[in-house]
């Protein structure tokens, strides 16, 4: 049976949870109900991306009346979540702290800290570098083959005189054009999973960075294990891009990028602390 000293410190800590979740809960509420309030200007900046792919003019339909709703409310509340996250963070912080030694609160809080700056950095070089680009391609992709169809009616007249008859390239058939109608409710979850992807992947820093420091790995074993990566990384772009290679390539290039350097500094480090530490 435990100690009653035992069993109030156990029901202060579940009180402290308690009341934790319950301050959570509230902010977000709130970040929801502020959300709610800017959802056009948050459709807008998300939307922006695409705008140079459709020469300036984006337009997003759907298919039922419901849909722009729940659309909103959808993207209401993942903003939510968003806005509420420092508080969030705060709270967490607030209720692992004390139970931390000095050192291992520098730490956490550090990780932390560099870990919403490496989220932030991969969201920002996504929608700042990879979107344009890469909805341009895609879209201009589309665009460009009703120019590839035009040919067939040359083909047709080509085969005409050669053979005589061109039953399947007639010079009368109708052009393929393809037109792009981007729906609202995929395009929103297309580009939150893609900036989810991206903030996901630039965490890759500090990844290296523990394993390298807690002994999991050597700084050398990773630098040997470099061409694997080169694979790993194309092949996690391609998965989680749309399948065009520019995007890919361009979430790959950084991923082996940050491969290295954080392998270099984490090297750095180690070396530093032996040099400090001889003999552990």
């Amino acid at each position: 049976m435990a100690e009653p000293s035992t069993r109030e410190s156990i029901m202060a800590h579940f009180r402290e949870l308690v009341y934790r979740i319950k301050w959570i809960l509230v902010w977000l509420i709130a970040g929801f109900g502020v959300a709610y309030f800017i959802r056009q200007e948050i459709l807008d900046f998300l939307v922006a991306p695409l705008a140079p792919a459709l020469e300036g003019n984006p337009q997003l339909h759907f298919t039922s009346p419901v849909e722009p709703f729940f659309t909103y409310l959808k993207l209401s509340v993942k903003a939510g979540i968003f806005i509420a996250m420092p508080m969030i963070l705060y709270h967490i912080w607030s209720f692992i702290a004390p139970g931390l030694y000095k050192k291992e609160r520098h730490l956490v809080l550090g990780v932390t800290v560099l870990g919403v700056l490496f989220f932030a950095g991969g969201v920002a070089f996504a929608y700042y570098l990879v979107f344009p680009y890469g909805f341009k391609f895609l879209i201009r992709f589309a665009q460009d083959s009703p120019g590839n169809v035009q040919l067939l009616p040359v083909l047709g007249e080509i085969f005409k005189e050669v053979f005589g008859h061109s039953p399947i390239l007639d010079p009368g058939m109708a052009k393929v054009a393809l037109a792009p109608t981007i729906m609202m409710g995929d395009y929103l979850k297309l580009i939150i999973n893609l900036l989810l992807a991206f903030g996901i992947v630039f965490e890759l820093p500090l990844l290296i960075y523990f394993l390298v420091t807690t002994g999991i790995v050597s700084p050398r074993g990773l630098l040997s294990f470099f061409r694997y990566f080169v694979v790993i990384a194309f092949t996690v772009s391609a998965i989680l891009t749309p399948p065009d290679v520019v995007t890919q390539v361009m979430m790959a290039l950084p991923l082996i990028a940050m491969y290295l350097l954080s392998t270099l500094v984490a090297w750095a480090v180690l070396s530093r602390r032996q040099r400090k530490n001889p003999n552990p």
